[in-house]
C-alpha cells in the first residue's frame, strides 16, 4: 500500500476508535435519544419565535422556555422543545430530566424524543400534549375547554397517581419534588402525563422504611411542598404524596393555592382538611360539578385526599393505595349513575392488597370473606380516624 494510502487509513481508523470510545464512554441518555442540532431546532421553532411559546418559567437561580414545533415535513409529529436558559444550576437540571426520562417508559409520564447539547445549550424534546395542563383545563385559561366532569377529574387523577405509584417503585425511588396542576399534561383523550423531572430526586430503596429519606435544600412550588420536608429537609416518596393530596383538592375546588391564600389568607391544604373534619366539603365543590357527584364517591374522594396531606409523612398512604381507592371512587361514581347497588365483593376487580398480598384468586374466595370485603371498603372511606 502506498505511503499516502497508509496515511489515509491510519487517519480513518484513528477516527472511527475515537468515536466509537466515545460512544462507550458517553452517558446511556446520549446513545438512547436522538440528537438535534440547534439549528434544526431553530428551523423546527421558527427562530425560537414567541408565537411558538407555549410556556415560561423563572426563578432567581432557574429557568427554560417551552416551544411548539413539528419535527418532519408531515406535520403530524409534533413535539415540545423546552429551553434551559443559561443559568449556573441549569445544565445540572437539564442532565437530571434526561438521565430519568431515558428510563421511563409509562403511559402517564411524558416521552422523550431527543435532545439537544450543543456548548451551552441545554434543550429537550418530548412529546406535546395540545391539550394543556390539568391547571389549564382547571381554571379555562383557554376559554375553549368545557370543564372537566367529575368522571373526567377522577380518570386525571387515578392517572397521574399511577404515574407517581410508577416512580415511587423504581430502584432507586424517584421523587419528583413539584407535583402541581400546572406539571400534570393532558392530552386529547384526557390520559394525564406527568412532566418537568428537572427537579427530581433518587432515594435508594435498599434502607428501612423509616430510613429512607434523603436531607436536601428545599425546592418545589410553596403550597405542594411537604411540611417535612419544609422545615427538616426531609425528602421520602410521601413528599410527593402530600404534593398529591394538594392537586386532589385544586380539582376538586377549580381553585389554585395562591388563589385561596390571597382572598382567605389560608393554605388550600389546611383548608381542605378543615373542610372535611368540619363537614363543610359542599361548601368549596367547584361550582360546575354542583350536583353530579354522588355523595358516596364524594366522602370516598375527600377522605383520600384528607390522608394525603398528613402532616406526618409516615401516616400518609402510598400512591399505590392512592391509585386503587381513586379506581374505587370511580367505581362508586359509575355505579351511582347506573343506579346499580355497590357490592364490596366487587374489589376483586382491583388489584388491592390485603395483608400483604395481591387481590385473592377464585381458590381464596373464602378466605376473602364478606366481613374482610366490607373491612377494607370501611377502612379505604373512613380517611378521618
Amino acid at each position: 500500500m502506498p505511503s499516502s494510502g497508509k496515511h489515509l487509513f491510519h487517519c480513518l481508523y484513528s477516527s472511527w476508535r475515537r468515536k466509537k470510545e466515545t460512544n462507550e464512554n458517553s452517558p446511556a441518555w446520549k446513545r438512547l435519544n436522538q440528537r438535534f442540532t440547534l439549528r434544526e431546532l431553530r428551523t423546527i421553532t421558527n427562530n425560537f419565535n414567541i408565537a411558538r411559546r407555549v410556556d415560561d418559567f423563572s426563578s432567581d437561580d432557574f429557568s427554560f422556555s417551552v416551544y411548539r414545533g413539528y419535527i418532519n415535513d408531515s406535520y403530524k409529529d409534533l413535539v415540545a422543545i423546552k429551553v434551559f436558559k443559561q443559568k449556573a444550576s441549569d445544565h445540572q437540571r437539564f442532565l437530571t430530566e434526561m438521565e430519568l426520562l431515558s428510563n421511563l417508559r409509562h403511559a402517564n409520564i411524558v416521552s422523550l424524543i431527543g435532545y439537544c447539547c450543543d456548548g451551552s445549550d441545554n434543550i429537550i424534546v418530548h412529546e406535546y400534549t395540545p391539550h394543556g395542563t390539568l391547571e389549564d383545563h382547571l381554571l379555562n385559561t383557554n376559554n375553549v375547554n368545557p370543564p372537566l366532569s367529575w368522571k373526567q377529574r377522577l380518570q386525571i387523577c387515578i392517572g397521574v397517581a399511577r404515574g407517581l405509584e410508577f416512580l415511587h417503585a423504581a430502584n432507586p425511588s424517584i421523587v419528583h419534588r413539584d407535583i402541581k396542576c400546572k406539571n400534570i399534561l393532558v392530552n386529547k383523550y384526557l390520559v394525564a402525563k406527568l412532566s418537568n423531572f428537572d427537579l427530581s430526586k433518587l432515594i435508594s430503596t435498599s434502607l428501612s422504611e423509616s430510613d429512607n429519606h434523603v436531607t436536601t435544600a428545599l425546592v418545589g412550588t410553596w403550597g405542594y411542598v411537604d411540611p417535612e420536608y419544609m422545615w427538616a429537609g426531609r425528602l421520602t416518596v410521601k413528599s410527593d404524596v402530600y404534593s398529591f393530596g394538594v392537586v386532589l383538592f385544586e380539582v376538586l375546588c377549580a381553585k389554585t393555592v395562591l388563589e385561596l391564600v390571597q382572598r382567605e389568607q389560608i393554605s388550600l391544604a389546611e383548608h381542605g382538611r378543615r373542610c372535611v373534619e368540619d363537614g363543610l366539603v359542599d361548601q368549596i365543590i367547584d361550582p360546575c360539578l354542583k350536583g353530579e357527584i354522588a355523595p358516596k364517591s364524594l366522602k370516598a374522594y375527600t377522605n383520600i385526599a384528607y390522608n394525603c396531606l398528613n402532616e406526618r409523612g409516615n401516616e400518609r398512604p402510598t400512591m399505590a393505595d392512592v391509585a386503587k381507592k381513586l379506581e374505587l371512587t370511580l367505581l362508586l361514581q359509575e355505579c351511582t349513575e347506573a343506579d346499580i347497588p355497590f357490592s364490596p365483593s366487587w374489589l376483586r376487580s382491583i388489584p388491592w392488597p390485603v395483608e400483604g398480598r395481591e387481590s385473592p384468586t377464585e381458590s381464596q374466595d373464602e378466605e376473602f370473606s364478606h366481613y374482610e370485603q366490607w373491612r377494607i371498603y370501611n377502612e379505604a372511606f373512613d380517611g378521618t380516624n
